[in-house]
Parts: C-alpha cells; structure tokens; sequence
C-alpha cells in the first residue's frame, strides 16, 4: 500500500480522539483553560449529560480580538514558547490542542472580550470549518458553548454513555476541579438544578463543604508538612469517612487533577490501621514539588505524572502525610481533646460579574449570608457538673463540712493499697512525703477523718454511683457510667456521652503493646514444651521463606522432619490462647502477603497475634475499666482497632437532645 500524508479534517479528528473522549474532558481542558487565564469565577452548565449542550464561562483574563482565530489553530498557545519550558511546566494546560479539537467535533460558539477592551468577539466554528467571527458586546472573560458532541462522528457518539451517566462524570470533573482550586468560585448547573457552588474563599475545607457537605469537611483531618523542597498539604478523611473505593482519593501536583498511585499507596499505607480493611482514605490532597522533579507530558490527557525519583518521593510523602496523626491517643477527653473544624459563615459566592456593594448604614452590622441549607453555627456551651453527683472538692480548712463530701475515690491498684496500709500503720500524717504518681488517690488522714461520717452517710449510695476522675485542678474529667451487653463501656465526658467497644480497644492496646516490644527485641516467650505441627509442602516452603519475618514477630521456628516444625516460643501477647491456630493465621496472612514488603508482614502477623488474644464479652472488674481508660489516654495509637474498626463513639449533648426532640 502507498504511504500518503493525510489530511487536515482527518488529522484534527485524530487529534480530537486523544484529547475529547466524552463532555467531562471537555469541561477539564476549558476549566484548565479558565483557570490559567486568572479566573476567579467558573460557571459551568450542561445539558443532557453535556452532549447536547455545555457553557462554560469565566472572568478571566480573555482573547485579544486579533488573536481570537489563532486560537483554533492546531498547536496554537499562548504557555509555552520553546521546547525547554516542557521540562519547567507551570500551567495547566500546555499544548494547545483543547479548541481545535473541540471545534472540530462539534458545534462551538466562543464569546470573548479582553481586560481593557471597549467591545468583545463572537466566533462560530462548526465541525472545525466555517469559522464566523464578529464583533459584539459581552462581558470581560470567555463564554464557550459546544453543542451536539461528535455529531460528525456517529461512531464515537455510539460509544457514549447515557446522558445520567456523562453528566455524573461531568460533574466529578468540575469536583475535583473545585478541591483542586479553592480559591476559585465555581458553579455547576445539570438541567437546570445546581449540583455545586463553592465559596472561591482559598479556604480547602470550605471547597470540600461544597462537595461533600458539612459533616465531611468537619470532620477530615488536616495535613501541611514541607521537608526538603516537598510539600504535602490538605484533608484527610478517615475511620468512618472511608470509602468502598478510591474514586474519592483527589490528588494534585502543583495544581493540577492526576492520577497517582504512588500517592495513593503512601496515603493507604499511613493510613492502614486507621481504615476498616476492605475500605479506602478519602482525601484532597496537594503535593507541591520542584516542576524539573515531574514529567507531566507522559499522557495525553495530562492525568498521569512520572517522576525522577519515585521511591524517595513516596518515602518523603508518607513521613510528611503521618505528621497529620501526630500526637492522638486512643481516647482524648477533657478540653484536648481534638474536636470537629467548625464549617465559618462564608459570604455569598462572587459572581462572574461583581456588583458594586453599598456600605452598610452607620451602626448596623454588614448583613453575612451562610450556605443554603444549614443552620446558623451556636456556640455549645460546657455542661455544668450536676451539684449532687460531682461537688467541687476545695481545701479543707477554707471549705465547709459538706463541701469536703466527694464521691467514691478512684480504685487503686494493689501495690497503692498495700502501701496505703503500711503507711497507715506507721501512723505518717501526710501524703506528701509520697509522690503522687506512686500513691495517687491518697488521702491525708485530716481529710479523711473529716469526711468520715459524710462517707458513711452516703455508703449505700456511693457503692452504686458511677466512677469520677478528677484532674490536677479538681474538677471531674469523666464519669464511668458502666458498661453495656459486656463490650460497651459508658463514660460521661465534655458534655458528651462516650461509648467504647472493650474488645477494639483491648487489641489496640495489646497491638502498640507488642510492636514496642518486638522493636526492643522482647517480643516472644519460650514454651515449657514446644509445639509440634504437621504442614503441606506449601506451607512449609512459605515458612522457609519468611523465617526472618516470623523470628522478628516473636515466633521460634524450626524444621523437624520433612514435614513437621516445631514451634519453641511465641509472641508474649497470645497468653494462653489456642496456640495452633493464632501460628495458622499468621501462616496464611504471609500467603496473601507474599508480594508485600517486609514491614508489612511483619505487622500483619503482629495483627493476628493481637486478635488471637482478645476475647469479646469478657466481664470487666471496674478497676480493670480504670485502667483500660487509662492506657487509652495515655497511649499514643490511632482511635481504632489494628484493622481499622472504631474504638470509639462519641455522641454530643446536643444530638442527645435531637434524638429525644428536646432541641430541633
């Protein structure tokens, strides 16, 4: 066959096919397009899914009339001078193939005026033919209309979706460009009805309010962390705001939409047990880096990056994504503790044109308006400690008898209790001499004998009253309330009921345990006797393989025979559980992670050990409760179980008193 040159009208539809696959990459490269132009307002409205009919317009910077056909010309930009700036790229759009090859598969009308400018342009192209232009009066900025997408080409049109279906994706991709692009006012109308309207404040948590509502921007946790010349910053959303896929996972690379893997897996892997298995983080997160350091030419619709160093880049990612996690304990009460980021009243969204706005009349407050649909923000207020149940305990020689009252004083341990009768006998008068954090909840003798009779007036009650703990300054921090269906502890605390499932906390406790000490190298005990384990020749090979992994987790593991190993010591942690199947479980757990790296496996078999050792609806003593909550306080650990379940629940005061109608 004779080689030919093609033509123009088949070489733009080629051109056409990389860059316009459906209505929403047509709505990215005109977003890009408006975003580097300065915009600082985007509208966006489609109809039937976007096939028929697209508007985008903006406030930017727009199109000298002299310059207005050029635009449509194939390779025709305004970024990009020479060859070398494709090594510095610092726009989102570069190669100037998103008009033409618009115009080239459907019916586009382009309306334009430039800063400064008396009278703006209005082109018509169609099928990229038959370019009209002609002078007109417009707005500053850009609108552009495409109507009827690959009418020229039934084929590709053949292969959309339905028009549900497009304008769902259409309405991602204006998603990702508001979370990418706070600072941009965007709206986005789909048949009419407005799906989203952000604020354009910067604020990211006020762009993620709009996507995703008030509760998720509440609740994700923010990161911004720099080392060397990276820099991570954004939300994270995590425990319950998990998702069942990554398509909430949004990432950005100096401002612009990609798909990243690698930022995919250092998010998953900081967050791993902080996630229920089987789900995935959501996150908005921004990665700003040198442009020499990232190639982003290596697709054609710009959705993917490469990078020069990948594996120190993800190393630098995910030391900069845990700093997010920094400093949370299992359990945080009193007024530490971290609490949701209150959504602030934002003003109406800026329009495409501004208004001119009218001072307010002297002495009257500028009216502020918040978004359509939720509440004014009230201020909630501390509880005040019920008088009867938690009295404020004051000095004795300045407080009246009944002021020394106080409720039953927290347990303590038995080495507390045999020192408190050793001192006792020795007749010592003062606690002082003692630490306090060797002898806390002593009291000096003057004080007890003085709530003597009050203790004795109140014994019946006392012995049913839930437990208070008191802080340095006297006033209750929390209340154990009891526990519930012998898994459920129940704790009053700022203003705020906490339930705490026993069996999650157990393993994360047990879990922080037991890596610390197989870090230390103490992670394992001998057995009396050793145990002996029949294995296929498949496990035996896959233990032969991770010997260095099991050693490391606490297990003493040898061949004995051809088929047979025996086991010589354990991970402390598995106690007295069923030996046998906790080292099974390991063993399987190895085989799904044949391919993981080797801190990987080693914490998964530190999980199974964890989980083989906790047993659910065991009946709690009080003092062992005191001390679960104890170590929650004090360890640091993510507030869920090693595989990612919840700890905890929270309710506040005030859904309390919705769920009962008390408060609307």
């Amino acid at each position: 066959m004779p080689i030919r040159i093609l033509d123009a009208a088949t070489v733009g539809r080629i051109a056409a096919g990389e860059v316009v696959e459906r209505p929403s990459s047509v709505v990215k490269e005109l977003m890009e397009n408006a975003i580097d132009a300065g915009a600082t307002a985007v509208t966006v409205e489609i109809k039937g899914g976007g096939i028929e009919y697209m508007r985008v317009t903006d406030n930017g910077c727009g199109i000298e009339p002299g310059q207005v056909r050029l635009a449509f010309e194939n390779h025709a930009t305004s970024k990009l001078q020479s060859a070398e700036q494709l090594d510095d790229i610092r726009t989102l759009g570069f190669r100037g193939e998103a008009l033409p090859s618009i115009a080239s598969v459907s019916h586009v009308e382009m309306t334009t005026r430039a800063r400064g400018q008396d009278t703006g342009v209005r082109l018509n192209i169609d099928g990229g033919a038959d370019l009209r232009v002609k002078e007109t009066g417009c707005p500053e900025g850009t609108t552009f209309v495409m109507k009827d997408l690959f009418y020229n080409i039934p084929v590709r049109q053949a292969f959309l979706k339905k028009p549900g279906y497009e304008g769902g994706l259409v309405g991602d991709a204006v998603a990702r460009m508001i979370l990418g692009n706070p600072g941009v006012a965007v709206r986005y109308i789909n048949n009419g009805a407005n799906v989203y309207h952000s604020f354009g404040d910067g604020k990211l948590r006020h762009a993620v309010f709009a996507v995703y509502g008030k509760a998720t921007a509440e609740q994700m946790v923010e990161v911004d962390a720099s080392e060397g010349g990276v820099r991570v910053y954004g939300l994270i959303g995590v425990g319950e705001l998990a998702k069942a896929t990554r398509a909430h996972q949004h990432f950005f690379i100096n401002g612009r939409s990609v798909r990243c893997p690698m930022l995919s897996k250092a998010l998953e892997e900081v967050c791993r047990t902080r996630v229920t298995i089987g789900l995935y983080p959501m996150c908005a997160l921004n990665l700003v880096i040198p442009p020499t350091s990232v190639n982003v030419n290596v697709h054609p619709n710009k959705l993917e990056v490469r990078f020069k160093d990948e594996i120190a880049m993800r190393s630098a990612c995910e030391r900069l994504l845990a700093t997010a996690f920094e400093g949370e304990r299992v359990l945080q009460l009193g007024p530490d503790r971290p609490v949701a980021k209150p959504i602030e009243r934002v003003a109406t969204v800026r329009e495409i044109v501004p208004q001119p706005v009218e001072p307010p009349p002297a002495g009257k407050p500028a009216k502020v308006e918040i978004p359509a649909g939720e509440p004014p923000k009230v201020e909630a207020k501390p509880m005040e400690p019920p008088k009867a149940a938690t009295p404020t305990v004051e000095a004795p020689e300045k407080a009246p008898r009944q002021a020394v009252r106080r409720e039953k004083p927290v347990q303590m341990d038995v080495f507390q209790q045999v020192m408190r009768r050793e001192i006792e006998k020795l007749g010592a008068t003062s606690a002082s001499a003692l630490r306090e954090d060797t002898l806390s909840g002593y009291e000096p003798p003057k004080v007890r004998a003085e709530s003597a009779q009050a203790a004795k007036e109140d014994s019946i009650v006392d012995d049913k009253k839930p437990t208070s703990v008191y802080n340095n300054a006297e006033k209750p921090v929390y209340r154990i309330l009891g526990v519930a269906l012998k898994t459920y502890i129940l704790i009053e605390a700022d203003d705020s009921l906490v339930l705490i499932d026993q069996h999650a906390a157990h393993e994360r406790l047990n879990y922080e345990k037991f890596m610390a000490q197989m870090e230390a190298g103490r992670g394992s005990q001998q057995l009396l006797t050793p145990m002996v384990l029949r294995l296929t020749s498949r496990e035996m090979a896959l233990i032969q393989e991770n010997l260095d992994v099991l050693r490391d987790s606490g297990y003493d593991v040898e061949p004995f025979g051809e088929s047979d190993i025996q086991v010589r010591a354990v991970p402390f942690i598995l106690g007295k559980a069923e030996l046998k199947p906790a080292f099974m479980d390991a063993i399987n757990a190895l085989n799904r992670l044949k391919n993981a790296t080797i801190d990987l496996r080693r914490a998964e078999v530190a999980q199974m050990a964890c989980k083989a050792a906790v047993k659910g609806g065991d009946a709690l003593s009080e003092m062992e409760i005191e001390d679960l909550i104890r170590q929650m306080l004090e360890t640091g650990a993510p507030p869920t179980c090693p595989h990612g379940r919840p700890v905890m629940k929270v309710i506040s005061r005030r859904e309390l008193e919705k769920m009962f109608k008390r408060i609307q």
